[in-house]
């Protein structure tokens, strides 16, 4: 597991205009490779390629755009199953359409009735190919019409979203351009490594001197032999060094199976427990949503950029907050019950109280944070996290499982129509998560809306003679109540006579 440590570098003038050209060219190149694996991708429907014979410093260019090109790709391949589970297409042709999102043919030009995909793996300096041999299943004939369908939708998908930018990358460097040797003992006194940075002059390198910390000192575990070099906004040269820190998974042993989690913005989180942590969430965005509209709104009335010294400052002291204290809840979470699996709702933060610049920001910075953390416990306990769909877990009852727009009372009391529970709206809604985490056949991400409220209502009607008992409601009473509920009129609630 590597960790990311910024270190303080001693670099002087003249060794930081090197390395902030270098850093500029190294930007320019990304573009200049960029394009250049688009336009195979679109062109010639083949996948980025990593591997090429270039010099090397454009080698470990290339890797990073590369990698940053497939992560796009397969974030946009996930959108692309979205948007097909939820259109009106039918069962085959959205198994075509599945077959040519996975093996990424969507720019194939000629029809497919059997392929065969061969890729070669070689591991470590091992001179044994190990080769693997992918086929689709027999008999599955997928016409130029279905690469035609595949390819709109594809390129509509990638119209919604903005194709990776490389010019504010880091560079991220193996040994074979940016090599890191420790001081020589009783040489230097102020810096304890020196790092032998290549440039685009060749036999030109800059030697740049780093001062490490207790903190990157304290960690445990082993130097990676590679480096991050960043240039900011502002014309700064920042080093990063990576260590390989050992994880907790074996000393971590989970008491709770699994626990929900509804991510919010009044109350930052809750859980089926019933705990309520980041009462005072929306009042801190409020604060620095004050700091930051105002001053953003009138740089516009001056007609100056909205970007400025200030506004960056103010913007950073935001990002700060959200991902102290995302971490702070999470960890809190995980010592307080050393759960097994984490499952919360897909996320979307937006709130009406907050300006539209605020909630842009929230839904960039916000999700980052709580994807990063959610990924970090992952990799650091062995913490399994779940996504469910969260439609109407704010109008079900927990309880009963009866859906209304009237059972929410306010922004924090929940009361059910049908029961007469109630409980804090922030706990209702993870406990649904909880219920619906042990469905046979749980809410796909992709599931619309309406669907879920036809299978919520469904089953609902079908319980409903048990849960009358239960609750000791009469027969006319619940007729009455279902009746003057829209969600139950028409097919859902003849279902059961009603």
């Amino acid at each position: 597991m590597d960790r990311t440590y910024k270190l303080k570098h001693l670099a002087n003038k003249g060794k930081l205009a090197k390395v902030i050209q270098t850093v500029q060219g190294y930007r320019n190149t990304a573009d200049i490779i960029a394009r250049e694996q688009w336009k195979c991708f679109y062109e010639k429907s083949q996948s980025f390629n990593r591997r090429c014979d270039i010099e090397r410093f454009k080698q470990t260019c290339q890797y990073q755009v590369v990698g940053t090109l497939d992560s796009f790709i397969s974030n946009r391949q996930n959108d692309f199953v979205y948007n097909v589970h939820r259109s009106t297409l039918n069962d085959d042709t959205k198994h075509r359409m599945f077959t040519i999102n996975k093996y990424v043919l969507w720019y194939n030009k000629h029809p497919l009735s059997v392929m065969f995909v061969t890729r070669r793996e070689k591991k470590g300096n091992l001179s044994d190919v190990k080769e693997y041999v992918y086929t689709v299943k027999r008999g599955l004939t997928i016409e130029p019409e279905d690469l035609k369908l595949s390819r709109k939708v594809f390129n509509h998908i990638l119209s919604k979203q903005r194709k990776p930018s490389f010019q504010h990358i880091n560079m991220n460097l193996d040994n074979k351009v940016a090599v890191i040797t420790e001081k020589m003992m009783d040489k230097a006194k102020t810096f304890d490594y020196w790092l032998r940075l290549s440039t685009f002059e060749k036999g030109n390198p800059v030697y740049m001197p780093v001062q490490s910390n207790e903190y990157f000192d304290g960690i445990a575990g082993n130097r990676r032999k590679f480096c991050q070099v960043n240039l900011n906004d502002k014309h700064e040269i920042s080093i990063s060094f990576i260590k390989e820190v050992p994880d907790h998974k074996k000393d971590y042993v989970p008491a709770t199976d699994k626990i929900c989690v509804d991510i919010g913005l009044v109350t930052a989180m809750a859980t089926d427990k019933g705990d309520l942590f980041g009462r005072d969430f929306m009042d801190c965005l409020v604060h620095y949503d004050n700091r930051i509209t105002p001053l953003a709104a009138n740089r516009q009335r001056q007609g100056l950029p909205v970007r400025s010294p200030r506004y960056d400052r103010r913007v950073g002291e935001l990002r700060d907050y959200l991902k102290n204290e995302i971490n702070r809840l999470f960890n809190r979470i995980r010592e307080r019950y050393l759960p097994a699996e984490i499952v919360v709702e897909k996320l979307d933060f937006r709130n009406l109280n907050l300006s539209r610049r605020m909630n842009r920001l929230l839904s960039r910075f916000g999700k980052a944070c709580i994807v990063a953390k959610l990924k970090s416990m992952e990799e650091e306990f062995g913490i399994v996290t779940m996504y469910e769909n969260p439609a109407y877990t704010s109008q079900q009852c927990s309880v009963c499982g009866y859906v209304d727009k009237s059972n929410r009372k306010s922004q924090s009391v929940f009361e059910c129509k049908f029961c007469h529970s109630i409980i804090h709206a922030d706990v209702n809604a993870p406990r649904n998560l909880m219920k619906r985490s042990f469905l046979p056949a749980p809410f796909p991400l992709y599931m619309s809306h309406a669907n879920i409220l036809r299978a919520l209502t469904k089953c609902f009607l079908d319980s409903l003679s048990s849960t009358e008992r239960k609750h000791h409601l009469r027969h006319s009473d619940a007729v009455s109540l279902l009746s003057a509920n829209p969600y139950f009129t028409g097919d859902m609630a003849q279902l059961k006579g009603q």
